[in-house]
């Protein structure tokens, strides 16, 4: 039996939130590695693709919440949650460049951390939802 129509489309959604998360990684991982970035538009970007792929992650949870397959319930709130949590580390890290200052690496790497764990969730989701 195939799957709703909204159902679809809630499942697309969450795979484009997935590829934009991906983006962001790909932006971000060389900038917690270099102590200036190449070039001043980058953090912007990582910034700008992380919350866009929050946003599309939300609405995708507000449109069609996925169904408890293979033990996953509730892993895409908690992946929102989680990359919400980033969202914020990653402003509190953009606070102290626009200070002239740089971040301490245990602010980056709970950045970081946080941000795989939300994208970890997000691809159980995807993989077994």
């Amino acid at each position: 039996m195939p799957a709703p129509k909204n159902e679809c489309f809630g499942k697309l959604m969450l795979i484009f939130a997935f590829v934009v998360l991906c983006a962001a990684v790909l932006i971000g991982a060389p900038l917690a590695l270099v102590p200036q970035p190449p070039h001043r538009a980058l953090p912007v970007l990582h910034g700008a693709a992380g919350a866009a792929s929050l946003g599309i992650l939300v609405a995708a949870i507000t449109h069609s919440s996925t169904r408890a397959a293979m033990g996953t319930a509730g892993f895409d709130r908690i992946s929102a949650a989680l990359l919400g949590g980033t969202l914020l580390l990653g402003l509190l890290i953009a606070a102290r460049g626009w200070r002239g200052r740089r971040p301490n690496a245990a602010l980056i790497g709970a950045h970081a951390s946080v941000a795989v764990a939300g994208l970890t969730l997000l691809l159980a989701v995807i993989a077994l939802g």
